[in-house]
């Protein structure tokens, strides 16, 4: 029998996950019965009726996998759709790009070391260093720092910039997902995840 739950958009993603792995454990623990199943040799009829029964077990437990599968895909339909309309969908799309920004900044920054030679400093530097190692020569080599130091307080402040947008963002996306979502899902699928009481 269906029941309506009536649970918050992030706590039905925790469901579908939830169902899903229960899904992919039954679904490993069919194929390994129906297709791992081995006997060192006939050791009587009891050994026999004992197989036959795990067989029958394990044919039972598809149509629950069946309707365990059809139970996520209706979650994260529903989801979709809830996610679109609440714009949740845009709002991770801007997220991924300003966190994307805010590694390229951070690494920009991390990424100029004191001992980096700034572009000036060049003539001071011999023509060609030969480095040593072992039976080996070959010539040494200088980190440049080739961003302008105005480009590097940019950066800097750009990165604050970003890393504001970016927790704002984040805040939006979790006000939105504590908005609820009806859903009708059988109550045997429904105590497999853990929802033994109807909201």
């Amino acid at each position: 029998m269906d029941k309506t739950y009536r649970l918050t958009l992030n706590r039905w993603h925790k469901v579908a996950e939830r169902l899903s792995r229960r899904a992919k454990d039954i679904s490993e623990e069919v194929r390994a019965g129906f297709n791992q199943t081995k006997v060192m040799g006939h050791l009587g009829e009891d050994q026999q009726l004992r197989l036959k029964a795990e067989g029958k077990r394990l044919a039972a437990l598809i149509p629950n996998l069946f309707d365990l599968q059809a139970t996520v895909a209706q979650i994260r339909k529903a989801l979709g759709s809830a996610n679109e309309a609440a714009g949740i969908s845009a709002n991770l799309a801007e997220l991924d790009m300003l966190n994307r920004q805010l590694r390229l900044m951070e690494s920009l920054i991390n990424g100029q070391e004191a001992e980096l030679v700034s572009i000036d400093e060049l003539p001071k530097l011999p023509v060609r260093v030969q480095e040593e190692r072992g039976l080996f020569t070959r010539p040494s080599t200088f980190g440049v720092r080739v961003m302008p130091d105005s480009a590097l307080e940019t950066y800097r402040q750009k990165l604050e910039s970003v890393r504001n947008e970016s927790f704002a963002m984040a805040d939006r996306i979790a006000a939105k997902n504590r908005e609820a979502l009806p859903l009708s899902i059988s109550e045997d699928v429904a105590r497999l995840a853990g929802l033994t009481v109807s909201p």
